[in-house]
C-alpha cells in the first residue's frame, strides 16, 4: 500500500468524505495521490448533491505530511513547484463547497496547508501543526506565509516558521485556529455530524458566505461589501430564500435545493 490512494465515500446524504490513505508514510502525497485528490474535489464541485466535504487522513498518527519529499530526487526539486502539485494544497479553499478538516494527527508542510485552506478544523488532542520548510531551505508557500497570519497571531506564526516548532492542537484551539478538539475515536463522527447539520442549510447561502469571508480575509473589505450585497440580492430571487421563508411561516424544517443562483 506504499503507493497510497485517495478514498472517497458518501457516509451521509449530501456529504463527501475524502480520506488520504497512506498511513505508513504519514499520508504523504505521491503524484498519483495528488491527481486523485484534484479529481475528488472536481467531482464534489460538479455534483449538485454534494453539499459538504469532510477531509481526513487514514490512521491515527498523521493527517498529511504534504509531498513525499523522500521520494523526490535531489535534482528534481522543481517537481514540488509544478502548478498541479502546489494548487492541490489550496483545493479546500478553492472549492465552492464548505470543507471540514478532521485532523487526526500531525499536519505538517502541505498537510498544514490543507488545514489552513479548510473552512472548519476539528483536531484530536495529539494533532500537531508545523511549518518545516526552512529546515529544508524551502520558503513556506501555499498559504503558510500568506494566509496563516490571518488565522493565527503573528507572533505564533513567526515562532512556527522561524523555529520549525510544532503547534499543539490545544494551543491551536486556544488561538482560534482549531474549532474543536475531539477525542480520536470520535473525530470522524463529530465531523460527519457537523456536516449533516450544514447540509440542512441553504447551499447558496453557505457558498456565498464562503466567497465573501475569503474576500474579506484575503482581499479587501470594500470588495467583500459589494459581493455581499450582490449575492444577497441574487439570493432574494432564488428558490432557497422562498423555501426558507415558507418553512419559517409554516413552522417546519426547510428543504433547500440550491437549484438556482449557485455562486460561480
Amino acid at each position: 500500500m506504499t503507493d497510497g490512494k485517495i478514498k472517497t465515500s458518501s457516509p451521509r446524504d449530501g456529504v463527501l468524505m475524502i480520506v488520504m490513505e497512506r498511513p505508513e508514510k504519514r499520508n504523504a502525497l505521491t503524484p498519483d495521490m495528488i491527481t486523485a485528490l484534484h479529481d475528488a474535489f472536481d467531482r464534489a464541485d460538479a455534483d449538485h448533491d454534494t453539499r459538504v466535504i469532510v477531509l481526513t487522513g487514514a490512521g491515527d498518527t498523521a493527517f498529511c505530511a504534504g509531498h513525499d519529499i523522500k521520494a523526490i530526487e535531489p535534482g528534481d526539486l522543481g517537481h514540488l513547484y509544478e502548478e498541479e502539485h502546489m494548487r492541490v494544497f489550496l483545493r479546500p479553499r478553492d472549492t465552492m463547497k464548505p470543507v471540514i478538516a478532521a485532523i487526526n494527527g500531525s499536519a505538517y508542510a502541505g498537510g498544514f496547508c490543507l488545514a489552513i485552506a479548510s473552512d472548519i478544523r476539528l483536531a484530536t488532542p495529539k494533532a500537531t501543526f508545523a511549518v518545516p520548510g526552512a529546515r529544508l531551505g524551502i520558503v513556506p508557500i501555499a498559504g503558510q506565509s500568506s494566509r496563516l497570519p490571518h488565522l493565527l497571531p503573528a507572533a505564533i506564526v513567526n515562532e512556527m516558521v522561524m523555529t520549525g516548532a510544532p503547534l499543539t492542537s490545544s494551543r491551536a484551539h486556544h488561538f482560534g485556529f482549531v474549532n474543536e478538539v475531539v477525542a480520536g475515536d470520535e473525530l470522524v463522527d463529530r465531523a460527519l455530524a457537523m456536516a449533516a447539520t450544514m447540509t440542512k442549510l441553504s447551499p447558496f447561502a453557505l457558498q456565498s458566505y464562503k466567497r465573501i469571508a475569503q474576500t474579506t480575509l484575503y482581499g479587501s473589505v470594500s470588495e467583500a461589501d459589494a459581493m455581499e450585497y450582490w449575492l444577497a440580492m441574487a439570493a432574494g430571487q432564488g428558490a432557497d430564500v422562498r423555501e426558507g421563508l415558507a418553512a419559517f411561516a409554516e413552522r417546519r424544517e426547510p428543504r433547500f435545493t440550491g437549484a438556482r443562483n449557485t455562486p460561480s
